[in-house]
């Protein structure tokens, strides 16, 4: 597949905000600045950079937890992200929901859920309302290795396949559910697409290091469910560099295993290419580097600069206001 030089630092770009997101969460959690945990998705960014390429104004999003940065891709604003993430009355549910719960109906975020894959049937509401509204939109939505074995995924897949909606359903396969590794919790190698079949969905196996092995995967699903075909599967197989939380010694993993995965890491695997193709010189991809650590940097300070709620906060927005 040709791809324009746009596309490729675009596909770069957001690469590189969600790193250095998940870069900074990691840091300021480390100096006391977020309450609770946080789940870093160092490592699993293509598969979103790359399946979020083919979005168009109109789609839904339900994304998951890791890598929350992945939220920037679709224009949520760092400001809004960090200061919910450092709970922070500037953040998107003023600072209450917290790391857990980003969502914004402006760029199509439709929220996420502290208890993982509870809630996955919300990507079918998503996609009923395209649907009822006879457009070519698709709601996106995506699980892990570990969420494609509970119950709720596999009745929203059900739903999804009964009625043809259009969902594209994406399961990064980073390898671990908390601390169970998907050669041991998943009876098939891989835990979306050989499941898929079941349901009479297609299906594509991409490589989640390579961001655009995973856009060509997503766009050939992706066109056929804009096409009225009904919902697909796309199984993408990478690697969680960090452990499950925060402080997670990780001793259930093969240290050697962690050390070939991060010869894959996808930043690096991009920026060779831009080289390699002339796209982007070493100095062009230092300064977009740069730009975005600046932003980053900045969004921070807002955050920080911004109050904490109140007690009287937690009864706000409990019920509707009477109009």
């Amino acid at each position: 597949m040709q791809y324009t030089e746009k596309f490729l630092t675009d596909v770069y770009r957001d690469l590189l905000s969600v790193r250095l997101f998940e870069e900074k969460q990691v840091e300021i959690y480390a100096l006391g600045k977020v309450p609770g945990h946080i789940h870093s998705g160092i490592g699993e960014e293509a598969t979103y950079a790359g399946v979020l390429a083919t979005r168009k104004e109109g789609d839904y999003f339900k994304i998951s937890h890791r890598p929350v940065g992945a939220g920037c891709i679709l224009g949520m604003p760092f400001e809004t992200m960090f200061g919910e993430l450092m709970g922070r009355v500037s953040g998107n549910a003023n600072g209450l929901g917290g790391v857990l719960h980003m969502v914004s109906r402006e760029h199509g975020m439709v929220g996420f859920s502290g208890t993982l894959g509870c809630d996955i049937a919300v990507a079918d509401g998503a996609a009923l309302s395209i649907q009822m509204a006879g457009t070519d939109n698709v709601s996106y939505v995506f699980y892990g290795d570990g969420t494609s074995s509970r119950g709720p995924v596999h009745e929203a897949m059900n739903l999804a396949a009964i009625w043809k909606l259009p969902v594209l359903f994406v399961c990064n396969n980073n390898q671990f559910a908390i601390s169970t590794s998907a050669g041991y919790g998943v009876p098939v190698p891989h835990p979306g697409a050989d499941r898929a079949a079941a349901y009479g969905m297609p299906t594509r196996i991409v490589d989640g290091t390579d961001a655009l092995s995973v856009y060509e995967g997503a766009k050939e699903l992706v066109d056929g469910i804009r096409a009225g075909n009904g919902p697909a599967v796309l199984d993408s197989t990478c690697y969680r560099m960090r452990g499950h939380f925060e402080g997670d010694q990780m001793k259930y993993r093969d240290a050697a295993v962690t050390e070939e995965w991060k010869k894959k890491d996808c930043i690096v695997r991009m920026e060779t290419l831009l080289r390699e193709q002339g796209v982007m010189t070493e100095e062009q991809m230092q300064a977009i580097r740069a730009e975005i650590s600046a932003k980053i940097d900045a969004a921070v300070a807002t955050a920080e600069a911004s109050p904490e709620p109140t007690p009287e906060d937690l009864y706000r927005n409990l019920y509707a206001e009477q109009r």
